[in-house]
């Protein structure tokens, strides 16, 4: 019997081949699409739980309340904290920490100077925390013995090629030599964890190593616990005052606060924490929007071929008739069409496994992943389209079905055919358009604001601005003699140096501040330390004072405000005026000028209130040159500065980039969801033009001789497009309604991502609605004008 119902299912569509080759183009893009963004919905929930006790382990998060309105968080804590943890809280059985001093290390290897950033410090239990995939070496062991080194499987064939590096030892800058204990295979990219070399703790220099890690007041530990199964994270979490209390002699329980946050959502759930041991954090609004497009994508496509299979019902009423005149139950009516549907389904998945062999590397690079196809992954991602599959081929054809299997007989026998799929189709369609308008309004407002971005004014010059690292004690010892050797190099028109510089991709120092009056609150506040020629190299305004004389001894007193510290701190003279900062050893500060705000972070964030110090402060060091470049011929520039960094540096590597290219990479992430959103939109106009395409096909076969009796009359191909048309543009028309609230409160959620963003417009609105209706005219007036070139006497001779 089931042999019989796909023998039928077969011989319809290949009798119905146009219908057919409809349905499977419209499914196998819908199948492919929902299968890559599955796919990437899946690679971002799934973050870090490759781990076998991702349930159990917990990191430790630190905020500091001392400004109530302003609460930060951390991702760092200090050293002694997890210890105290384990020690005194009933529940917590084991912690783990991470250090990654100095951001970066350097080791001379084969004549060359290698600068390695993805690396990290870990203690000897690491490997019982984390389970990455261990090549060679032994798990129990590989960070427990003396001066260890755990290399990645690209970071051992980049020092040593084909060779077996386990045994070999390294010399690596301000670290005694190391011997490699062990391989791991690369790193998943779903780990916030990343790492190519992994240092043991008893590598670094011991010399004061103890006392580090039992203090309360430094920080840099990435900090985890392992929790008992059973255990109750609020029971514990009651318990973090008591150790303020109890160890921490500078601070409050009211002011220090510490939380637990599971492993699994590290990755979603840390937008607002700082100094984390990744930049790499994702966002659940995004996620929740790609499985809306997902959803939407599967919608549009099930309503393609509702529409298609009611829109036959006609051709299909004889065929129906018979059956049960012939004993056919209802029940097996309705099983037969969805055998059709799932067999149409089946088709598509062939074609979309295809598709998806031939798009994934393009959406690996729109999407920043890396899937691929292989023996490993083949058969979860095949899964996952199957899955697909079948849900698209049952959820199109069962209303189909119910529909066709519920004609009577007589009347189907007779061509009698009367049922209300055409005002259901009518407002599927609607339904269709409304989902497009929306995608499209989307789109549009993600290009309107990245246009914004790109346009705004910043508070500086951010063009041809060439920021060097600095990332050597000698070179900060003798900047100045530098800095006068890179500004004489052709094509460096200034130069300046700084301890951060807008844009910054690290993290930002942060102080407390307040005036002389000690009854006055203080205000949390960023701190840069600027020498005396930054504010003219980046052509910062400064609004009221002077700039900074260059004398080291006065100057190191001194600060320039922005002026949201101004705001913050309520002061209507500034100039002149002392503040006292947070920082050890910093005393009185004079205020000598007030800049003009800048955005020194994101458009995403408000700009913050920023103090401004002289190079010479006893806050921060400075750690990078910015130099503003005026040539065309940047490889000869960047050799003269590379020269120069070497005659200074004979360590390290000279670190570079631009910073207009540092600027934007604030903004991979949102870019990356314009253009996906931007190709949503128009696969979802190409999928329903399937279906409006095979839709009026079948109402104009039906309507060919109404079409052969107007031409007789006199009507032009004209007046014949506007007439069937009429019906098409007032469905746009409604959808256009229909979707309007909700695009804009799709797009009103996610420009609240920014703080400045540009407006949302009407004309966006109005765009995507003649975009649809351009789209449906030209999709009917195809298929109108071909039935209209149709000579009268051949489609009437039949009369």
């Amino acid at each position: 019997m089931l042999k019989n119902y796909f023998k039928i299912a077969l011989r319809t569509l290949i009798k119905n081949k146009t219908y057919a080759l409809i349905n499977i183009l419209g499914l196998s893009v819908g199948i492919t699409c929902a299968a890559l963004i599955l796919l990437y919905v899946e690679d971002e929930l799934t973050y870090d739980q490759f781990h076998t006790q991702h349930d159990q382990i917990y990191r430790v998060i630190e905020s500091d309340h001392s400004d109530p309105s302003d609460v930060q968080y951390y991702g760092q804590t200090s050293p002694a904290v997890a210890s105290a943890m384990k020690n005194d809280i009933p529940g917590v059985s084991n912690f783990t920490r991470i250090f990654q001093p100095g951001g970066h290390r350097d080791i001379l290897w084969n004549g060359d100077k290698v600068q390695v950033r993805s690396y990290l410090i870990a203690e000897s239990n690491f490997f019982d925390f984390f389970d990455f995939e261990f090549v060679a070496g032994d798990k129990n062991s590989a960070l427990k013995e003396y001066n260890s080194i755990v290399l990645t499987e690209s970071a051992a064939t980049q020092f040593f090629g084909n060779e077996n590096p386990i045994g070999k030892t390294m010399k690596w800058s301000e670290m005694n030599d190391v011997k490699v204990t062990a391989i791991l295979k690369d790193l998943p990219e779903n780990s916030h964890i990343q790492f190519t070399v992994l240092f043991s703790m008893n590598s670094i220099d011991e010399e004061g190593l103890s006392a580090y890690l039992s203090t309360w007041e430094d920080y840099g530990a990435y900090s985890y616990v392992l929790l008992d199964p059973r255990a109750n994270i609020g029971s514990i979490e009651s318990n973090f005052p008591g150790l303020v209390t109890k160890y921490d002699k500078r601070n409050t329980p009211e002011i220090r606060q510490f939380a637990l946050q599971n492993l699994s959502d590290i990755y979603l759930n840390s937008k607002d924490i700082q100094y984390g041991i990744t930049e790499a954090n994702g966002n659940i609004f995004y996620i929740n929007l790609f499985i809306g497009i997902a959803i939407f994508i599967m919608v549009v496509v099930c309503i393609n071929y509702v529409n298609l299979s009611t829109a036959k019902a006609t051709q299909r009423a004889k065929e129906i008739g018979l059956r049960k005149v012939s004993g056919a139950s209802k029940g097996q009516l309705i099983f037969q069409f969805l055998i059709e549907s799932i067999v149409l389904a089946i088709f598509s998945f062939l074609l979309s496994v295809l598709l998806i062999e031939i798009l994934l590397p393009y959406f690996n690079e729109i999407a920043g992943k890396h899937f691929d196809l292989n023996r490993e992954n083949i058969f979860n991602i095949s899964l996952i389209i199957f899955c697909i599959t079948i849900f698209l081929g049952t959820a199109s054809g069962f209303y189909p079905a119910l529909i066709l299997s519920n004609l009577k007989p007589v009347a189907s026998l007779k061509g009698e055919v009367k049922s209300n799929s055409m005002s259901v189709r009518s407002s599927l369609v609607v339904v269709q358009f409304a989902i497009s308008i929306v995608m499209l309004v989307g789109a549009l407002v993600i290009y309107q604001q990245m246009e914004y971005i790109k346009n705004k004014a910043l508070g500086f010059d951010q063009n041809n601005m060439l920021v060097v690292d600095i990332n050597n004690g000698n070179v900060r010892r003798n900047f100045e003699a530098m800095k006068t050797q890179l500004a004489q190099v052709p094509g460096v028109e200034k130069v300046a140096t700084s301890s951060r510089v807008p844009g910054e991709w690290k993290g930002i120092r942060r102080v407390d501040f307040k005036p002389h009056q000690a009854s006055q609150d203080s205000v949390n506040s960023y701190f840069m330390c600027f020498d005396e020629q930054m504010l003219e190299t980046y052509d910062f305004e400064l609004l009221e004072g002077t700039n900074f004389t260059g004398n080291k001894v006065t100057d190191s007193t001194k600060v320039i405000l922005n002026e949201a510290a101004v705001k913050a701190m309520n002061l209507e003279n500034p100039i002149g005026q002392t503040i006292y900062l947070s920082a050890r050893n910093s005393g009185p500060m004079q205020i000598i000028g007030v800049v003009k705000d800048f955005h020194y972070q994101s458009l995403h964030n408000d700009i913050a209130p920023i103090a401004l110090g002289y190079w010479a402060n006893p806050v921060t060091v400075i750690d990078y040159f910015s130099l503003r470049l005026s040539t065309t011929n940047f490889s000869e520039t960047l050799a003269g500065i590379t020269a120069i960094h070497d005659q200074f540096d004979s360590e390290t590597a000279i670190e570079w980039h631009f910073l207009d290219s540092q600027l934007n990479n604030f903004y991979v992430n949102d870019q990356r969801i314009g253009q996906l959103f931007g190709i949503g939109a128009v696969i979802m106009l190409i999928i329903a033009g399937f279906g409006l395409f095979g839709i009026t096909s079948y109402m104009i076969d039906r309507r060919k001789k109404e079409i052969g009796v107007r031409k007789v009359l006199g009507s032009t191909g004209v007046q014949l497009v506007a007439l069937l048309f009429r019906s098409y543009g007032k469905q746009v028309l409604i959808a256009f309604g229909v979707a309007t609230p909700f695009a804009f409160y799709f797009a009103n959620e996610w420009s609240s991502l920014f703080t400045y963003k540009e407006t949302i417009s009407v004309v966006v609105f109005l765009i995507a609605g003649l975009v649809v209706m351009l789209f449906t005219f030209l999709t009917v007036s195809y298929r109108v004008i071909n039935a209209a070139r149709l000579n009268p006497v051949d489609v009437l001779k039949d009369e």
